[in-house]
C-alpha cells in the first residue's frame, strides 16, 4: 500500500503537506503558481482521501514514514517541504529525524508540541457539527468516501484529534530540539489562532537558527488561504524557496 499522490510542473521538488481532515486538494488554489517553478508533489495523507490508513491508527511519526517511502518510490533524495497544521507536525518531525531529506522547510500553523489548551481546539476541530455549521461536510463526505463511505469522513476527523492527543502523541518536541534544524524555515502563523498561539511561534522563531516568522493578520487557525488570501500566500511560499526570503543570520 502506498500514499496518493499526484505530480506537476518539473524541477526541484516541493512537497506539500495538507492539514489534518483535508487531502491533497488544500493545495490547488496554490498549484499553479508554484508548479510553474517546481515539480510539486501532494499526496493525500495515511487515512486521508484516498490514501489508506495503513497502521491502526494515524500518528505523525507512521505518518512520516509513509511521506518518507513515497519520496523514496519517487527517487527523491531530497524536498522542499510545506506542510499545514497535521502536515506541519509531519513536515516537523522529518526535519529533527531526517534532516537530510529537506531542503527549506515551511511551518504553516503549527506548533511545537501539543498542549491541552491546543488540543481543546483540535477536537472542536473533530466535531461534525462544526464542518456542517461551516458548510463543508458536503465536501469533507466526498473527499473521504473512499475512506469507506459517505460518512466516514467523521472517523477521519477523529483520528487526527486522536493523533495529537497531548498524553500519546509523538508531536511534543522541545524548543531545544528545534535548535537542531539548520534548515532556512519559513513559520507561517495566523495572529488569532487559538490552536498555535503566536508566543509559541515566536518562540520556535528564537529556537530555530535560520528561521523567519510570516503573521498573517486577522487570521484564526482557518486562514482561508484558498479564497481570497491565496494568490499572496502562494507568491510568499515562491518568494522565499527561491531565495528572496529574509531568515536570521
Amino acid at each position: 500500500m502506498s500514499l496518493h499522490y499526484e505530480i506537476q510542473g518539473a524541477g526541484v521538488p516541493l512537497l506539500l503537506l495538507h492539514s489534518g481532515g483535508m487531502t491533497g486538494a488544500e493545495w490547488q488554489p496554490q498549484q499553479a503558481v508554484l508548479s510553474a517553478q517546481f515539480q510539486v508533489i501532494t499526496p493525500d495523507l495515511p487515512g486521508h482521501g484516498r490514501s489508506p490508513l495503513m497502521a491502526d491508527a494515524l500518528s505523525i511519526s507512521g505518518a512520516a514514514q509513509a511521506v518518507l517511502a513515497l519520496l523514496d518510490s519517487l527517487a527523491i533524495d531530497r524536498t522542499h517541504i510545506v506542510g499545514s497544521s497535521l502536515g506541519g507536525a509531519i513536515a516537523l518531525w522529518l526535519a529533527l529525524k531526517h534532516p537530510e531529506r529537506i531542503n527549506k522547510l515551511v511551518l504553516y500553523r503549527v506548533n511545537y508540541r501539543k498542549t491541552a489548551a491546543g488540543h481543546a481546539g483540535t477536537r472542536e476541530l473533530a466535531d461534525p457539527a462544526y464542518w456542517r455549521r461551516v458548510g463543508m461536510a458536503q465536501m469533507l463526505s466526498k473527499a473521504h468516501q473512499p475512506q469507506g463511505g459517505s460518512e466516514a469522513w467523521q472517523q477521519v476527523i477523529a483520528r487526527v484529534a486522536q493523533a495529537l492527543a497531548p498524553e500519546t502523541t509523538d508531536h511534543h518536541h522541545t524548543l531545544d530540539d528545534l535548535a537542531a534544524i539548520t534548515h532556512s524555515t519559513l513559520i507561517v502563523a495566523g495572529d488569532r489562532d487559538p490552536l498555535v498561539p503566536l508566543d509559541d511561534q515566536q518562540a520556535m522563531l528564537r529556537a530555530i537558527p535560520h528561521a523567519g516568522l510570516w503573521v498573517i493578520p486577522y487570521a484564526t487557525h482557518v486562514t482561508a488561504v484558498n479564497t481570497w488570501r491565496s494568490e499572496a500566500f502562494g507568491q510568499e511560499l515562491l518568494r522565499f524557496f527561491l531565495g528572496r526570503g529574509v531568515v536570521k543570520s
